[in-house]
């Protein structure tokens, strides 16, 4: 279980040599991060991928809650996006995301500290497509992603539901903006009826 503002997990050491920090490899991409410290979940490798995928040359991107700056880097190393923002609360993973960006010489990924909500003001920029994988409570900052989303942007929304509830996540989405429903991907599972889902659409 992940708990509190940092979606952390209580750890038991058992053994071998003690240390809670290693360096993981992701699609290309060099990781550090300590497990105590900082959230990571490798099980979501294969839809990070497929987001890259999905970018288009010359498109600035947001991902709220970045972490130690998985997404930016999987997006940066896999398409040809003209610049990746990061914002995240945590400072220690905010610290492990620029080791992250000097360890594997990325130049167009930038790792902002902060609370998003006080963040994007200040940043006063708008982005072409942002990633939300905040599956708890993303929907909570749907509006303030809208504001600072090019028109024609593309969301990528991450809510825990079960088959039955999501489509009523999706008419929540619409009740807020004027929208395209590209996708709806199961993403990974919580619970055995409780999905991972993301929700690409695009604002209109």
């Amino acid at each position: 279980e992940h708990k509190g503002e940092y979606r952390l997990q209580d750890y038991e050491f058992l053994a071998g040599k003690k240390t809670f920090e290693t360096v993981h490899k992701e699609s290309g991409v060099s990781l550090k991060l300590d497990i105590r410290k900082t959230y990571y979940s490798p099980r979501s490798s294969g839809e990070r991928l497929r987001i890259s995928k999905l970018v288009n040359k010359g498109e600035n991107i947001l991902v709220m809650f970045s972490g130690i700056g998985v997404y930016p880097l999987i997006i940066s190393k896999h398409s040809l996006a003209n610049e990746v923002y990061g914002v995240e609360i945590n400072p220690d993973a905010c610290k492990f995301a620029e080791e992250n960006i000097k360890l594997n010489k990325i130049k167009n990924v930038k790792s902002i500290c902060g609370d998003v909500n006080k963040v994007l003001p200040k940043l006063n920029k708008k982005f072409d497509r942002i990633i939300m994988p905040l599956p708890k409570t993303s929907l909570g900052f749907l509006d303030l992603a809208l504001r600072f989303l090019n028109k024609n942007g593309v969301i990528h929304l991450y809510y825990f539901s079960t088959e039955d509830e999501i489509n009523n996540v999706v008419e929540n989405i619409k009740s807020k903006c004027k929208c395209e429903i590209l996708n709806i991907v199961k993403a990974g599972q919580q619970s055995p009826k409780m999905y991972r889902y993301c929700i690409d659409f695009r604002v209109l």
